[in-house]
């Protein structure tokens, strides 16, 4: 098992707190052996003109050189932690735990900003209702292709929102953590794809309040719940079951199915 190091501006108490019409946004990074990648990361938070943000790194014990970029970029990054970590959700719940920042946003090795103002043009200045849970936006990915988040009954059937694409407030994490069962049975094992649609189905029904801004927040790359493995299938039927119970369920889950075939099928010909 590898050393717990830590590092960053917070270190040497450094804090930033949330001021008026600048509520603080607190970037969250998950890296491991993003030695390549981790350096534009780091790039993309500095280079936002909005000027109450922090940038949190969380490694998961990399063994690549991505320790040196962390320590190289010591002083323009607020906090970063590199040791084991048990997957990707563990180390974005590390990631919050550091968080002080009002609304919180993930931020993957592989993606980027839309533009330098994009974090600007969201908040500066925008007055958010104290009960707003989620701020909403678009992402484009790589081939092209543009991701309108949407927040509706259509969370019953997948995820209609994409991580890259929403900023949550804090307070949301007071009651979630990802990968962890909501249902208190034990017997439900941990999530490790799909915790993103966990959380959003769970703020739907809960009737959470958002505020969908029309606007492209990031150009996303490649994330393991795109890869379109079964297991992630099978964790948003569990999922579905663990909030809405299995006869209500059911329904949805014929069509998580076809979808998982319609992809099979589609990659097979293509």
């Amino acid at each position: 098992m590898n050393k717990k190091l830590t590092g960053g501006r917070k270190r040497g108490g450094c804090l930033k707190k949330s001021k008026p019409n600048l509520p603080l946004i607190s970037i969250i990074t998950v890296a491991y052996n993003a030695k390549n990648k981790l350096q534009e990361a780091i790039k993309e938070v500095k280079s936002q003109t909005y000027s109450n943000k922090e940038h949190i790194i969380i490694d998961g014990g990399s063994g690549d050189g991505t320790l040196d970029i962390l320590r190289k970029n010591d002083g323009d990054i607020d906090y970063w932690i590199s040791e084991t970590d048990t997957g990707i959700y563990d180390a974005m719940n590390k990631g919050i735990k550091a968080a002080d920042g009002e609304w919180l946003y993930f931020l993957g090795v592989d993606d980027a900003f839309d533009s330098r103002d994009t974090l600007k043009v969201i908040f500066k200045d925008r007055a958010i209702p104290g009960d707003i849970a989620m701020l909403l936006g678009n992402v484009i990915y790589a081939d092209g292709r543009l991701f309108q988040s949407r927040f509706g009954k259509s969370m019953y059937f997948k995820n209609t929102i994409h991580h890259q694409g929403v900023f949550y407030r804090h307070n949301v994490f007071e009651q979630f953590r990802y990968g962890a069962s909501t249902s208190g049975d034990r017997s439900i094992k941990q999530y490790h794809i799909s915790g993103d649609y966990q959380l959003n189905l769970m703020l739907f029904l809960q009737k959470a309040k958002h505020i969908y801004v029309n606007k492209i927040i990031a150009n996303c790359g490649s994330g393991i719940s795109m890869q379109g493995n079964l297991s992630g299938y099978i964790e948003e039927i569990f999922i579905r079951h663990e909030q809405i119970g299995f006869f209500k369920a059911i329904f949805f889950d014929t069509f998580t199915f076809l979808r998982y075939f319609y992809k099979r099928i589609l990659k097979a010909i293509l």
